[in-house]
């Protein structure tokens, strides 16, 4: 076997080990990194979360939040307000619900308007939006801009903190 024929035999052999080994990319080795599948999934998940929190605040049911919604412990971003225990964030839920009700007898309802959400990695994202709240004739109360930061917990995703942020900016990736 002369030394052209031994080359055209090593380098098919290798050409056909490369087509059967993947090529991993750089995107695949950064543990930050989300498939585009992936995060429409997870957008979907962390909307239905916020949409959880916001149906059982306006029912007043958030005796829910430490298990359902949230972390333990949370805390509200640039406040000195940080919640260790479901106690604390009841105490607070409850405590707030109440005087809202106290200085508008008719409020309804509040309601989450999602401008955007940014999946940080397969663990964390970022929802950006505005809460509106609303009386029993459905006009508005108040409006106030929001950012939720969410991990996936054992439990699911949970808000972990929020900050409130002017109506008119926007928190995106």
């Amino acid at each position: 076997m002369n030394m052209k024929s031994v080359f055209l035999m090593t380098a098919g052999f290798f050409m056909g080990l490369s087509g059967q080994l993947s090529i991993a990319t750089a995107q695949e080795f950064n543990p930050n990194y989300v498939a585009p599948s992936h995060e429409i999934r997870i957008k979907e998940e962390v909307k239905l979360i916020i949409e959880r929190y916001y149906t059982y605040f306006s029912a007043n049911q958030m005796d829910k939040f430490p298990t359902e919604t949230h972390t333990i412990p949370w805390k509200i971003l640039g406040t000195d307000r940080i919640y260790m225990s479901a106690e604390q964030s009841n105490e607070n839920y409850f405590g707030s619900f109440a005087a809202i009700k106290e200085n508008d007898p008719e409020y309804k309802r509040s309601v989450f308007t999602i401008q955007d959400i940014c999946v940080l990695s397969p663990r964390s994202a970022l929802v950006s939006g505005y809460n509106t709240r609303r009386r029993t004739d459905d006009s508005i109360i108040t409006m106030m801009g929001t950012l939720y930061i969410l991990e996936l917990t054992d439990a699911g995703w949970r808000i972990n903190s929020f900050s409130g942020k002017p109506l008119d900016k926007v928190v995106s990736c």
